[in-house]
């Protein structure tokens, strides 16, 4: 079967603080006070995919990890008052974010979070293909999200992928083999990578 990356959508969030982000949600109609600063740039990176997903789109999501600035706030208040905020308990859950962009974008859809790094890179995206031959769903929404205080990017990049392609597409003639990532470049750059390596077709 053959798939293709429909659309690309990247955002990247360094030097954007927590205020700019929540604002620039707010311009969404998302009251995004309660939300961990990585559902924020999940959504932030999948929203303006929204017109072109039908409802049954999958979600599929990877990252090293959630929210660290979320897990260490919490952690904090465990060791300080031996009890977390139940919201920001909820917030740092692995599936909010999943749960936030399906309710967010209207979806219906198979939704996962995985814990990658760069040697397991591609799981998000197999899953999703796995999914798409074996299940009556069009459509997948593959994310890797990084939040990050380093010098890494931060932010998202999601691809839509489907099973027919129409208009400008990039096909999905075959997986990259992880040891052709060059290891000078961070998390998020390998998606970019990627997709300037894949062939393309009109």
């Amino acid at each position: 079967m053959t798939f293709y990356i429909q659309e690309i959508n990247r955002f990247i969030s360094n030097k954007i603080d927590d205020k700019k982000l929540r604002q620039q949600l707010k311009e969404h109609g998302i009251d995004a006070r309660r939300l961990s600063r990585f559902t924020q740039l999940a959504l932030l990176g999948a929203l303006p995919l929204k017109p072109s997903l039908n409802e049954n789109t999958g979600i599929y999501l990877g990252s090293p990890f959630n929210s660290p600035s979320k897990f260490d706030k919490m952690f904090n208040q465990l060791m300080d008052q031996n009890l977390p905020s139940p919201l920001d308990f909820m917030a740092n859950i692995n599936n909010a974010a999943t749960f936030q962009l399906a309710q967010t974008l209207q979806l219906s859809g198979n939704s996962v979070f995985l814990a990658i790094n760069q040697y397991n890179f591609w799981q998000p995206l197999q899953l999703a293909l796995l999914d798409l031959e074996n299940c009556d769903t069009q459509q997948a929404l593959v994310g890797w999200i990084l939040e990050s205080d380093n010098k890494q990017a931060e932010g998202a990049y999601f691809w839509l992928i489907t099973k027919a392609g129409k208009g400008k597409v990039r096909k999905l003639e075959e997986f990259l083999n992880k040891n052709e990532i060059p290891k000078e470049i961070d998390f998020l750059q390998i998606a970019e990578w990627s997709s300037n390596k894949l062939i393309t077709s009109d």
